[in-house]
């Protein structure tokens, strides 16, 4: 799986990781970041607590479809690593995930977001002083409902166990 050899070289034992699930639960597809989140919470038995979980030098943010409103607690938090999980149109397979650099972002299709990901990925980069990756996951739809599709929603879980396994 190249996106778990991509993760063990991003993400160091021992310094402050800070994850960030983004999109809206209510467009199908698009909710694949916020249930990546839930899903590394149970796994790592953390619980979120409006939207925030930390535990150690980790920190998870459900940051729904306006991330920018905790750019303050990533920032307080001070991480070496941010890494921003969400849907996007990378022109994969549905389920399928692929790791983009911040400054490689631009390319990358967003529909849900208040702020283009692109201008905050930018900022928390200059602001908290720390390296940023975006994980994409190809959705198949976008449209308003409540259920992922089956390859989303497994490719979701594969991506979490992969983070899950390298966090431990």
């Amino acid at each position: 799986m190249e996106i778990l050899d991509c993760l063990k070289k991003t993400v160091d034992s021992g310094q402050k990781t800070a994850i960030l699930g983004i999109g809206s639960i209510l467009r199908s597809d698009d909710g694949a970041g916020m249930y990546f989140i839930d899903l590394l919470c149970e796994k790592l038995r953390m619980e979120l607590c409006s939207g925030i979980a930390q535990k150690d030098n980790l920190l998870l943010i459900a940051g729904s479809s306006a991330p920018e409103n905790f750019t303050g607690v990533i920032k307080d938090f001070a991480p070496d690593r941010l890494i921003m999980i969400d849907a996007a149109h990378l022109g994969l397979l549905p389920g399928e995930t692929q790791m983009v650099q911040a400054c490689d972002i631009s390319g990358v299709s967003f529909s849900t977001h208040m702020l283009p990901l692109s201008v905050m990925l930018r900022y928390l980069e200059s602001e908290a002083g720390c390296e940023v990756t975006f994980i994409g996951i190809q959705p198949e739809c976008t449209d308003q409902g409540l259920e992922m599709c089956g390859q989303v929603k497994e490719g979701t879980e594969k991506l979490a166990e992969a983070c899950c396994d390298i966090l431990k």
